[in-house]
């Protein structure tokens, strides 16, 4: 049962360490800062969790099963995708208003 969940723990690790390298990529890649606010905000919803809950299991590993410690994990994954929307459209909304460049891919211009 310890090796499954060491496994476990190594696949929602790395794959959350992947999913924020693959966004990272991508954020290089975008053309205007809506299309990296939207990148960053997929990272932080999706690949922090991953690697929190993938900490959290190797805790419980390592440490055992603790009540306290899986409402922090739960705290902390509603945070992080709480945090993820509301920044992200934050964010948006003030790369928008400052007149930041937009690509001209971005058609047709619902924002305005």
């Amino acid at each position: 049962m310890t090796l499954l969940l060491t496994i476990l723990t190594g696949v929602l690790c790395i794959g959350g360490a992947v999913f924020v390298l693959l966004s990272a990529i991508a954020m290089l890649r975008s053309r205007d800062g809506l299309s990296r606010i939207s990148v960053l905000s997929s990272a932080t919803g999706m690949g922090l969790p991953w690697m929190a809950t993938g900490v959290y299991i190797q805790h419980v590993v390592v440490h055992g099963f603790d009540v306290i410690t899986l409402v922090k994990l739960l705290v902390a994954i509603a945070g992080f995708i709480i945090m993820s929307s509301v920044a992200s459209n934050a964010l948006g909304r003030a790369a928008y208003r400052s007149g930041a460049p937009l690509d001209p891919a971005t058609d047709p211009n619902e924002l305005a």
